[in-house]
């Protein structure tokens, strides 16, 4: 019992990034002005389709925007002297929403990122409270809760001028950006916003509490598919606020002040596989300062007030006023009032699973069906006039889809469906299909099932031998002058390695002799773990690590740490060697031979190698990427294909570095559409039986003081 509370302590560690000295204005630039360009056939049809909706309705005093009003219109973003190929279209469910011929916007960037966001939103003030959602958003990033980049900006659609508030949307850049691997995020379906009170009855009977995944574009395959329908399926316990990080605290300041982004339809919630918790996202509160909530009495550390005052005016274009700082300073209150519960943070992890009871009834029903009846391989329910509820689910790796007769209460036809139908059913929000005058909505379950056991390592041993498929959990939370060894012998297995290690050697081997494919051509696992061997939330101090043999996607994955190694010695990689992410880590040696891929990839960090030795690197020797900064004193690589790839705003410093035979000696170039190009630079170069010396686009540069 006691390692599994180690293991829970979400450290703060998660999120150094993120805490106190955070600023927006440094994460992320956003201009204060966006101009867009629409063709006359364009902008008439963004015309029509908004004085169409604000006439237009179909629930509550007809209030609401019909969906059939949000298609896409072509438009481009004028930026720096170039046209960005982008679509936009009606944003809102409410008609708070509508001032035609001006709308909030929902706008996604097709070629290209408008400073590195790639889907955002433009709000009408005042359906966000104008400069309050500015201060909210920017208050709880500086709380150490990830949150969306939010400013107001003055919008050129055409020529219409006005002030909106720029958001960017929950996409795989924003989860970077706050030193997140690329997982689920969810939100409600809210289909129940389409139903009328006779159809709320029925739903109501059943199992209803639907949740679906927010950032779509992460469910690119079968993993994906399952670690988003385990999550839905958590979200359906009934002891789910245990499991979400800070929970307590984040509902009592939205009580007080933020009311509205407590409710069902607007919660949002992150995914961190490994660990089985959540962490919530603020979204859409309605943020009001009234009368009487705030005393005004709580002083704000000056450099924090001040770090605050300047970032508020950057993004709201306004000096912080009176209230926002009292508000301000009741919450810094406050939270220093829960430092020791966010360190003794403990989320069961392995969950009692408890639905309530109508989640289990359908559950069991569904699985009864399974085995009295045979499954459909179409589905032939369009052609009954039955009123049903559609239940979609994940089971033994296969996506089905059943339908509950509302009328018979019963399970009336169940059929299996392919990846892509169920990736569609647990991404759309408020989709129906009408029968028999009753809207049938997707009701999502999750899984049934967790196919990846995880086994915690008595903490009381120092040699691990893992025979069997599972993730193995090592958690020490101090461990010093000894030397742990691990063993993996099964290649469906991976070790998840936390705690704060001083002068530690990790002995790490593969002996794969019954199985030496890699299990899979995804890169990650049903725990979003990549390595063999993952190092997360880890601090270190004076450590050797050698590691051989490992047939994973990285041999060794080191993510969220700081700290240093006097050592690392890696043999034989399958794909690549040593990943390090999202972290801060010095190295003394680094010796990489015979990896398939690469033999080294930084991402999203500051890293310094004082001597690297660097052979038969499959692709690349070193990849420096997504904003990593490198500082290499002396290298060596030999036999790879490129020696040094610096790409997507990473910087990539060498003081000396021989390479010999490869390919490309040095590449520098942009990748992916939310970066912009990279640097190298080099003061002596050493190159030596290669086909090209540099590889480089128009974004990019190297600078090369000596070549020899």
């Amino acid at each position: 019992m006691k390692a599994i509370k180690c293991f829970l302590v979400l450290k703060v560690l998660l999120f150094n990034f993120l805490f106190l000295n955070s600023s927006f204005s440094k994460d992320l630039f956003i201009p204060n002005s966006i101009e867009f360009e629409l063709s006359n056939s364009e902008y008439n049809k963004y015309l029509r389709r908004s004085m169409r909706a604000y006439t237009d309705g179909e629930i509550y005093g007809e209030k609401n925007i019909k969906k059939k009003y949000k298609k896409w219109i072509k438009a481009k973003i004028l930026l720096d002297k170039k046209k960005i190929f982008s679509e936009i279209r009606i944003l809102g469910d409410w008609k708070d929403h509508l001032r035609p011929p001006l709308t909030s916007l929902k706008v996604k960037v097709l070629d290209n990122s408008f400073n590195g966001i790639t889907r955002f939103n433009l709000f009408l003030p005042e359906t966000r409270k104008g400069e309050n959602e500015v201060f909210w958003t920017l208050m709880l990033k500086y709380l150490g809760f990830p949150s969306l980049y939010t400013r107001i900006i003055d919008v050129n659609l055409n020529g219409n001028i006005y002030k909106a508030i720029f958001q960017e949307d929950a996409t795989k850049e924003f989860l970077e950006r706050n030193n997140f691997t690329e997982t689920v995020i969810l939100k409600s379906n809210d289909f129940e916003f389409y139903l009328d009170e006779k159809e709320k009855q029925i739903y109501n009977k059943f199992f209803s509490s639907s949740f679906v995944i927010d950032n779509n574009n992460f469910l690119k395959n079968d993993v994906a598919n399952f670690i988003t329908s385990e999550a839905i399926a958590l979200k359906a316990n009934l002891n789910f606020s245990s499991l979400v990080f800070q929970e307590d605290f984040f509902t009592s300041i939205h009580k007080k002040y933020a009311k509205h982004g407590l409710a069902t339809i607007n919660r949002k919630y992150i995914y961190i596989p490994y660990k089985k918790i959540f962490v919530p996202l603020y979204y859409d509160g309605n943020v009001q300062f009234l009368p009487g909530k705030t005393n005004c009495q709580n002083k704000i550390d000056p450099k924090i007030l001040s770090n605050f005052k300047k970032d508020f005016s950057i993004l709201a274009g306004k000096k912080l006023s009176k209230m926002q700082e009292c508000v301000l300073g009741d919450i810094m209150i406050l939270r220093k009032d829960i430092d020791g519960q966010l360190k003794n943070f403990f989320p069961s992890l392995t969950p009692d699973n408890e639905k309530n009871s109508k989640y289990i009834k359908i559950k069991n029903e569904i699985l009864n069906y399974f085995e009295n009846n045979s499954l459909k391989k179409e589905d032939n329910t369009e052609e009954t006039n039955l009123k049903t509820i559609n239940y979609t689910f994940l089971f033994n790796d296969k996506y089905y889809k059943c339908y509950l007769d509302v009328i018979n209460n019963k399970i009336s036809t169940c059929e299996e469906i392919d990846s892509l139908a169920y990736s569609k059913l647990i991404s759309e929000s408020g989709r129906y299909k009408v029968k028999n005058n009753f809207k049938s909505f997707p009701i999502n379950l999750g899984t049934f099932n967790n196919e990846t056991p995880i086994i915690f390592l008595n903490n009381k041993s120092n040699e691990f031998v893992i025979d069997k498929k599972g993730t193995f959990y090592l958690i020490r939370q101090n461990k010093k002058d000894e030397n742990l060894k691990f063993i993996l012998k099964n290649n469906k297995a991976k070790v998840f390695i936390q705690g704060n290690f001083e002068n530690v050697e990790f002995d790490l081997q593969g002996d794969f002799s019954n199985n030496k494919e890699k299990s899979s051509e995804i890169r990650y696992d049903k725990n979003l773990l990549t390595g063999c061997v993952n190092f997360f939330d880890s601090n270190f101090k004076d450590i050797k690590l050698k590691s051989s043999n490992m047939i994973c996607e990285d041999s060794v994955n080191i993510k969220n740490s700081i700290g240093n190694f006097n050592k690392i010695d890696i043999q034989n990689s399958f794909y690549d060697a040593l990943d390090l992410d999202f972290s801060k880590i010095k190295i003394n040696n680094l010796i990489v031979e015979n990896a398939k891929n690469d033999c080294a990839d930084f991402s999203f960090g500051n890293y310094e190698i004082i001597n690297a030795n660097l052979s038969n690197c499959g692709d690349k020797g070193f990849s420096i990427g997504e904003k990593s900064k490198l500082k290499l004193d002396n290298g060596k690589i030999m036999f790879s294909n490129i020696g040094v790839a610096s790409k997507d705003d990473a910087m990539t410093n060498i003081k000396n570095v021989n390479i010999k035979n490869t390919n490309v000696c040095l590449a520098a170039y942009n990748k992916k559409k939310e970066f912009k190009g990279s640097i190298i630079n080099i003061n002596n170069l050493n190159c030596l039986e290669y086909q090209k010396l540099n590889d480089i686009d128009t974004l990019s540069e190297i600078n090369i003081i000596k070549k020899n």
